[in-house]
């Protein structure tokens, strides 16, 4: 009976041992991979290249361009403000187009899309936008402000990036 009542205790410890790194870990990680809205993180792979926040933005060059998206809830219009992506992404590091291929746009709601450096560098085409109408961008919660990418020459819109808080490239 002694036996089986230190066995349990030992395994109980090592159980709790367990759960405890297991919880750290998953903390740890969770941390890295918290997408924060109203800042822009690149990355490559592993390695944090840069940051570029909304007021960065903000203090590039603005365009605003009228817009109708057409998405699968129907047609919507929008007078958007916002710079080339090549513009921020020049201010952060020229050499950025350069090195990488294609470029992956996340969302803090997890909206994953890609675009092809071609597209970047393509004039009048992927912009990051702050405002509509004039009126910033709400975040998903509504308490902020936010980004997003948009492609002009994408006929449906499906690739555009709203809650834009990362950009990882290839």
């Amino acid at each position: 009976m002694m036996a089986e009542n230190r066995s349990f205790k030992i395994i109980t410890i090592i159980m709790a041992i367990l759960a405890v790194i297991i919880g750290t870990f998953a903390y740890l990680n969770a941390k890295d991979g918290i997408i924060e809205e109203g800042k822009i993180k690149l990355r490559a792979g592993n390695t944090v290249l840069g940051e570029i926040t909304l007021a960065d933005v903000k203090k590039l060059s603005a365009v605003n361009k009228k817009l109708v998206i057409n998405s699968t809830s129907g047609l919507s219009k929008h007078e958007f403000t916002g710079t080339p992506l090549l513009e921020a992404l020049n201010h952060i590091d020229p050499e950025i187009v350069e090195r990488y291929k294609k470029v992956y746009t996340k969302g803090t709601d997890n909206y994953v899309s890609g675009v092809n450096m071609e597209e970047v560098v393509e004039k009048n085409n992927v912009y990051l936008i702050y405002a509509d109408y004039g009126k910033p961008l709400p975040n998903k919660t509504g308490t902020g402000e936010t980004m997003r990418i948009i492609i002009l020459n994408d006929q449906f819109g499906q690739r555009f990036t709203n809650y834009l808080g990362e950009l990882q490239f290839e």
